[in-house]
């Protein structure tokens, strides 16, 4: 609700146009916020530099002394002013349209300033006589407008773009999110933090055949050994059982995933590590799996080991030899 809101307010503030016209003073004339006085455009700029040009209203100034406009801009067709007068009138002759007068008070006269030379070349400025619209060619002054008249713009358009990305990246972040969590609470059996681990699942007879080879004596070597052997099984205890702590990935290879792999439900897992440390939760697991399948073998558990990217696990496996003897 609140990046709503935040939006909204950005797109309200994109949508307002930067206020031109003073409220106190003439259409030749600029507010001064430091006198709180109306000083004359012609006494700070002086006279248009280049013929057919006029002030803009108020100079391009606003009430706060900054730059929205350029101080001076061509005259509207029909128009011209071949003397750099303040503002342009008709070309054929005749009065020009009278100004009106602001209400503020009126700044200290100045000298005004000699009117500078113009930087347009003669060729490219368009003949207001002519009554037909003709492109004038853009040079280093009206760039200066383009810029200006852009620039209240500018700050609005980044806040938008700025919140507008961040939106989109926490919708993403979120959708990530939701997804990561239907993952480890629907098949947390299957949720790997190792990228690894999603290609040995693809990939089991490669998995069987490495198993197999790190392993030859074991393959037909009952599971229900390993509960015998009790210098292996502490090893693969303190390989397997370890989770992170809260606010960590899930860990793969865990007991809880090769649980998983021997058809048991999350519940089953839940419970058995709420049983930790006074029990083991992969002692837990060969147990109940050597009672529900008696023929379940130590080469099925290198095989799902090799599945999950343990190669630790297999290496400590790799430990008891055939049958009778336990190799270091």
């Amino acid at each position: 609700m609140g990046l709503q809101c935040l939006l909204s307010a950005a797109l309200l503030l994109a949508q307002v146009e930067p206020r031109e016209a003073s409220q106190y003073c003439g259409r030749l004339e600029y507010w001064n916020p430091d006198n709180q006085c109306c000083g004359s455009c012609l006494q700070r700029f002086g006279p248009p530099s280049c013929p057919d040009f006029e002030f803009s209203e108020n100079c391009g100034l606003n009430d706060f002394g900054d730059h929205v406009t350029h101080p001076f801009k061509e005259c509207p067709p029909g128009q011209c002013n071949p003397n750099s007068e303040e503002l342009c009138s008709p070309c054929g002759g005749g009065a020009r349209a009278p100004t009106s007068a602001g209400t503020g008070q009126r700044c200290l006269q100045k000298r005004v300033p000699p009117k500078e030379p113009c930087l347009l070349k003669p060729e490219t400025r368009s003949i207001p006589t002519s009554q037909e619209p003709s492109s004038l060619a853009i040079s280093s002054p009206l760039h200066t407008v383009l810029r200006q008249g852009l620039l209240p713009y500018a700050m609005p358009l980044v806040l938008v773009l700025l919140v507008t990305s961040a939106v989109i990246l926490l919708s993403l972040q979120r959708l990530c999110n939701r997804s990561r969590w239907k993952a480890v609470h629907l098949y947390p059996g299957l949720t790997c933090a190792d990228s690894n681990t999603h290609t040995l699942f693809l990939n089991s007879p490669g998995s069987l055949d490495a198993s197999e080879a790190e392993l030859p004596n074991l393959a037909s070597q009952p599971l229900s050994r390993l509960l015998d052997e009790l210098e292996v099984l502490e090893e693969l205890i303190v390989l397997l059982d370890p989770e992170p702590g809260p606010g960590g990935m899930v860990a793969c290879g865990t007991t809880r995933h090769l649980a998983a792999r021997y058809g048991l439900p999350a519940a089953w897992s839940t419970y058995a590590y709420s049983l930790r440390p006074s029990r083991s939760p992969l002692r837990a697991l060969i147990e109940m799996v050597v009672a529900r399948e008696p023929s379940a073998s130590l080469g099925q558990l290198g095989i799902h080991l090799a599945q999950l990217g343990r190669a630790d696990a297999l290496q400590v496996l790799s430990k008891l030899g055939p049958s009778g003897a336990c190799l270091v």
